[in-house]
């Protein structure tokens, strides 16, 4: 922490700049947060800067084998008109050992002492009481290093560096490295400088022996394997940050396909679980499934000129990129149907010279016979010899425009693919929309079908890079038909994506569903590979009896809220998915169409006119069948079509699901931002209501800053949801909910410590009918395509 006084005439102005570092026990981290004096208020305008800016933010952390070496700088600016000093501590982390701690200001290293738990604790609420911040009870319980004062004059510079080592624990073969970026208001600073890309992140995992699973649930990280023994994970700001941690997870194994589990149980309800399973680099290159590939190109007239050019790099990529025991054909449609071989090519110099040669006189012209086209694709499956239906067959099937030609109903043909379905064991069929001018719904269905998945190339991107970057991930499966069971687990349901898709080199398969019982589990994963059926069992595992991540289960939520809504663009607006997207939305604080209503400016509202809104609001249910029914009502084509299914699709498959302006999901509850308020000091502060708040609730007030609100905070789970904001409701499953305030005057009598339940509440599933307002893509794109048409 910087605690900053101007020594301007003597008076002593309190500035408190606070830069801290947070590691965990699994963790090696860092962090610092900026403290500001209360504003006045100024809600909806900018909120005046401080004395000091922070310009960059840079972590750069190594973990060689078990030891993590982090290294953290971070340059900021005295932009007041006063010289500045200040004192500069961070946390330490809980029970674990850090060495080779070293601080240095600008080059020159700083002495330091260490305060325990106990001293540090009392630090740490001194802050919090006088900034009116909560965002620091996360830090309480951990020791504190300080150093000695150092002073900043007007308009200099100083770049803090950190450097330390910690042994990376690990439970069940899989580690976690976190780093804090925060929810509360303390991380606005940073959350401005990640959206600005000034925060920048990077994690490489280097000698680890065994490398299988790396997965950060956080979006816009990079994840990127480099050596079998080596990745790399980048965060490069100019993005969204998941929750108040940076996090990575990498498992390690002795066998050529790797599995790690993470899960998450609330009290008395199933739990949810997310498997994480990937092969060997130098396996998977050398167990790679031979395929029988078919590229249909689109040749229509609206393909003439530049997207034509692209369409034939396409189709010279992916000749460029078989694998050695791949066969191939290529087909061209338009009016009619072109095709180079009258059957399957074996991969071989010869073929590829003619492929090329049969490419480069492609000509657009026409118009498009989708039907035909596919009807083709199907009959050269159909006619492979006898005794192949065990090979698995990839088709790409690209297309930039709706069918104009033949059958043009696309609910006929879809009939028509589906009766005229081969008998074959794989079939993976991935379509390509190019432009807006496409039928989404066809093209997501036929995909959904055959076991493939739709992409789309905006106007603005190139073809060929498009294709050929899915290309490059679906190139070398190394297991196809693949089932996973969980044995031990009792009932496992609701897992998505069903069907599970094969597994290819290089990627990671992830998947999210419910289970029954928690403990230990063995994970059974079966699948073919060149025909020959594959079972592999991994024992020492276990699910959460109780807690866990809880961003397990809002990665679940997601993909099945993707699944509903295909399921309302496909089939119409029904009741029973409209319900369960609004309850599913509203419990784990995702971002859909049906739950941006009442969406209004928030406006700077006195604390004695507050009225908290319940989650169940009348117009709720009105307003999402009213998006539902436009949404199915909305054409199959068009860039609002194109823009929602992407939406759905981006659910469907997610690894992670990002913190809305208007809500935030922590420690397993929702948070739904209702205003802002007013604190003593005439500071604006966000109010948050929990979406589990009930109107027939008995409010339980509580100071802000008081005993009685730091003894809630002595529960972990309980400070997390704090640290949200100072204006506050959580609710709980005594039947009544807490209500944090900064105003005095509105705790009623003499307060007294609340009792804390021995059983930490969670967040319970809330009825359909019970909306809160939340904003984002889904909104956008309802009203992109209220303006596109008529």
């Amino acid at each position: 922490m910087l605690h900053a006084k101007s020594l301007t005439m003597g008076r002593v102005v309190l500035w408190a700049v606070v830069l801290m570092l947070w590691a965990m026990p699994l963790s090696a981290a860092a962090q610092w947060i900026i403290i500001e004096p209360p504003m006045p208020p100024v809600w909806p305008g900018p909120v005046a800067p401080g004395p000091i800016a922070v310009d960059e933010v840079v972590v750069e952390a190594t973990v060689r084998g078990p030891v993590a070496t982090v290294r953290v700088s971070q340059m900021f600016r005295n932009q007041s008109g006063d010289t500045v000093e200040g004192q500069f501590m961070f946390p330490l982390p809980v029970d674990a050992a850090v060495s080779d701690l070293q601080m240095k200001v600008d080059g020159q290293v700083l002495e330091g002492v260490i305060l325990p738990a106990d001293e540090a604790r009392a630090v740490y609420e001194r802050i919090v009481r006088e900034q009116r911040d909560p965002a620091l009870l996360q830090y309480v319980g951990n020791g504190l290093f300080q150093t000695k004062v150092f002073p900043i004059p007007p308009g200099a510079t100083r770049t803090v560096q950190l450097t330390y080592t910690e042994v990376v624990a690990q439970a069940q073969g899989l580690y976690r490295f976190r780093y804090p970026v925060g929810h509360g208001a303390s991380f606005g600073g940073l959350a401005a400088l990640s959206q600005a890309g000034g925060l920048r992140i990077r994690v490489d995992l280097v000698d680890q022996p065994g490398l299988r699973t790396v997965y950060s649930p956080n979006y816009g990280a990079s994840v990127t394997r480099t050596a079998e023994d080596r990745a790399e994970i980048v965060f490069t700001g100019a993005g969204e940050l998941l929750g108040s941690f940076f996090e990575v997870y990498w498992g390690t194994a002795d066998r050529a396909l790797g599995v790690n589990l993470l899960s998450y149980r609330p009290v008395e309800e199933d739990g949810y679980f997310t498997l994480l399973a990937a092969p060997a680099l130098e396996e998977a290159a050398t167990e790679v499934v031979a395929r029988d590939v078919i590229l249909a190109l689109d040749v229509s007239g609206s393909m003439e000129g530049e997207k034509m050019a692209q369409a034939r790099a396409t189709a010279v990529y992916l000749v460029d990129h078989l694998n050695p025991g791949d066969r191939f054909n290529l087909l061209s449609f338009s009016t009619g149907v072109r095709l180079w071989s009258a059957s399957l090519v074996p991969v071989g110099e010869e073929a590829a010279a003619d492929a090329y040669a049969w490419i480069e006189r492609l000509d657009a012209s026409g118009s498009t016979d989708i039907n035909r086209a596919l009807l083709d694709v199907l009959g050269l499956v159909a006619a492979r010899p006898a005794g192949e239906s065990d090979r698995p067959v990839y088709i790409l099937f690209m297309t930039d425009g709706l069918p104009t030609q033949g059958e043009t109903d696309y609910w006929r043909i879809l009939d028509n693919a589906a009766t005229n379905m081969p008998r074959v064991a794989t079939l993976r069929l991935f379509t390509f929309g190019v432009g807006f001018d496409v039928n989404t719904i066809l093209l997501d269905t036929l995909s959904k079908e055959m076991g493939g998945r739709s992409s789309y190339v905006q106007p603005t991107e190139r073809i060929d890079e498009a294709v050929s970057q899915f290309y490059a991930r679906i190139s070398t499966p190394v297991l196809t038909n693949v089932q996973v069971d969980l044995a031990g687990a009792g009932v496992v349901d609701e897992v998505y994506p069903f069907p599970l898709p094969d597994l290819f080199a290089g990627e990671q398969l992830v998947v999210a569903g419910r289970y029954r019982e928690g403990g230990p589990v063995t994970v059974i994963v079966r699948g073919e590979v060149n025909g020959a059926r594959q079972e592999l069992r991994f024992e020492g595992l276990s699910l959460a009896t109780r807690g866990g991540e809880p961003f397990v289960a809002r990665l679940w939520a997601s993909r099945k809220i993707g699944v509903l809504m295909e399921q309302i663009r496909r089939f119409g607006p029904e009741r029973e998915a409209i319900d369960e997207i609004v309850a599913l939305s509203l419990r784990y604080g995702i971002v859909t169409p049906y739950t941006a209503y009442l969406v209004e400016e928030p406006t700077l509202a006195g604390p004695m006119e507050e009225e908290i809104t319940p989650t169940g609001a009348p117009a709720a249910m009105a307003y999402a069948e009213d998006a539902a029914a436009r949404m199915a009502a909305m054409p199959a084509s068009g860039e609002g079509a194109v823009a929602a299914s992407e939406a759905q699709n981006t659910l469907q498959t997610a690894t992670a699901v990002a913190n809305a302006a208007q809500a935030q999901y922590v420690a397993g509850k929702s948070f739904v931002r209702q205003g802002w308020l007013s604190d003593p000091a005439g500071a604006a502060l966000p109010f948050w209501v929990d979406t589990a708040y009930r109107s027939d609730l008995t409010l339980r007030w509580v100071l802000f800053g008081s005993d009685a609100y730091f003894a809630l905070a002595a529960e972990p789970t309980i400070a997390a949801w704090l640290a949200v904001g100072a204006e506050l409701v959580i609710a709980t499953d005594e039947g009544f909910a807490w209500r944090i305030t900064t105003r005095p005057e509105l705790v009623p009598g003499e307060e007294s410590a609340p009792t804390v339940p021995a059983t930490t509440p969670e967040a319970t599933a809330i009825p359909a009918a019970e909306a809160a307002p939340t904003n984002g893509w889904g909104a956008f794109w309802l009203w992109l395509w209220e303006t596109l048409t008529p």
